[in-house]
């Protein structure tokens, strides 16, 4: 049985991002099932499963993934090739805009800043913000970016 035309464009694109969705998301649980732990400066990611549990869940895991291939491969389901200079860039870019509301002039809204404070973090988020908005400009389209509002 054809089933190529079973699918108009809309609900072909749907069923396409969600079953994409479910993929990357299973995917990421089997890094960390597999026991991939994050230790960061400032955060910890873990996962405190027991091994029987862990291996039960990655069993699961693999037969989902089989079956997405299965419905991927029967209505010719299209992959996204995503290219990571693109998310690194953005996700710099959010942190460079993140890292300037942390300058005392923007803590102000939480309450009154000690007037030592700028003195002992302004050059380090700006330089932090320097960072972020560099890594972001080397990893996107080259265009270079300024602090300058």
């Amino acid at each position: 049985m054809d089933v190529g035309d079973l699918l108009n464009t809309a609900q072909r694109r749907s069923l396409t991002i969600g079953l994409r969705a479910f993929e990357m998301h299973l995917r990421q649980a089997d890094a960390w099932l597999q026991g991939k732990e994050e230790r960061g400066i400032l955060y910890r990611r873990s996962l405190d499963l027991p091994p029987e549990r862990r291996a039960s869940a990655r069993t699961q895991i693999a037969a989902a993934l089989a079956r997405i291939a299965v419905l991927a491969e029967r209505f010719g389901l299209a992959v996204a090739e995503n290219d990571l200079r693109a998310t690194i860039a953005a996700q710099m870019s959010v942190d460079w805009a993140n890292l300037c509301d942390t300058r005392p002039e923007k803590l102000r809204r939480f309450g009154e800043v000690d007037p030592r404070l700028p003195e002992l973090l302004d050059v380090e988020i700006d330089s932090l913000a320097q960072l972020a908005l560099s890594v972001a400009t080397l990893s996107g389209d080259g265009q270079e970016k300024t602090t300058d509002g």
